[in-house]
């Protein structure tokens, strides 16, 4: 699914607010890969699987999650190295794996970083923690699985059977 800013991930909201769930077809009892915050969009793995889906979030499993980030505030070649580093937050250490500037002009630039884990806000609270805002938030590829281009907001697609294998592959699962 291609998540769209404003939808919560969850199914249930004392608030009122409108859910990923809500987009999908009812035919099956679906477990949410991850999360995406209310304010960040892109793709959005789900499953039948529960097996598969907690595998695939396990941080052990060390799966990548690319993000594109859009970034109010000069970056600087120290910040990027910091941000690869790692920065110590609240609740732990936490880093990028690799970040790349992604082009932009002005006071807005963006990058894509890679994470191997996905703790809550954490690609936000690292930029955060050297003083920058983000300012669009986007995940745009789940281990091997990539955000297509013609998949609109809120709209979903079946993956193929190859990229559900090369999900099981990832966690050593049989298909």
């Amino acid at each position: 699914m291609n998540k769209q800013a404003g939808f919560i991930c969850s199914n249930k909201d004392d608030e009122g607010r409108k859910s990923v769930f809500e987009l999908l077809p009812k035919e099956s009892r679906w477990v949410m890969v991850g999360r995406l915050d209310l304010n960040t969009s892109g793709l959005l793995l789900f499953t039948n699987n529960g097996d598969l889906a907690n595998k695939l979030m396990h941080p052990s499993s060390e799966i990548d999650r690319e993000y594109a980030v859009r970034v109010l505030g000069q970056v600087e070649q120290e910040d990027l190295q910091q941000l690869t580093d790692g920065i110590e937050l609240d609740d732990g250490f936490a880093k990028f794996s690799r970040v790349t500037i992604g082009g932009g002009q002005g006071a807005n630039r963006w990058y894509k970083v890679v994470l191997k884990e996905g703790r809550k806000r954490e690609v936000r609270r690292l930029w955060e923690a050297l003083g920058f805002k983000v300012s669009r938030l986007i995940r745009i590829r789940f281990g091997e699985i990539r955000l297509p281009d013609k998949l609109k907001a809120n709209q979903y697609d079946y993956l193929k059977p190859g990229q559900v294998k090369l999900l099981l592959d990832a966690v050593n699962l049989k298909g």
